[in-house]
């Protein structure tokens, strides 16, 4: 994914961008992950999946968009916002709006 972009950022983006449409598409997804017959799944796909977002935070942190030492699962339950958003163009517009909220504070060194 991030050799199709023209940053890091970009790739980061549309990463979760593409997650949280996933989840809104099949409406109620995001609350039957939190079943406990779910949590098997979860577990199993947790390591993949923080790996491959802790590939797209390493190249923010290359290009400078994110502040170094920033948790990959931190950010993964920090973007779960998306899954909420409603499923139109006001969802998608407040989305972009959150995600901007969300690098600006990225940039910071964590506490």
């Amino acid at each position: 994914m991030l050799a199709r972009h023209s940053s890091a950022k970009a790739a980061f983006v549309e990463w979760f961008e593409t997650l949280s449409a996933y989840i809104r598409i099949k409406h109620g997804l995001g609350d039957a992950l939190h079943s406990a017959a779910a949590q098997e799944l979860i577990s199993a796909s947790w390591a993949p999946t923080t790996a491959a977002v802790k590939k797209l935070v390493d190249a923010c942190v290359a290009e400078g968009t994110i502040a170094p030492g920033h948790d990959p699962a931190d950010i993964i339950m920090l973007m779960s916002f998306l899954w909420r958003v409603a499923n139109n163009e006001d969802g998608a517009a407040q989305g972009r709006r959150l995600i901007a909220a969300v690098f600006a504070g990225l940039q910071a060194p964590p506490a």
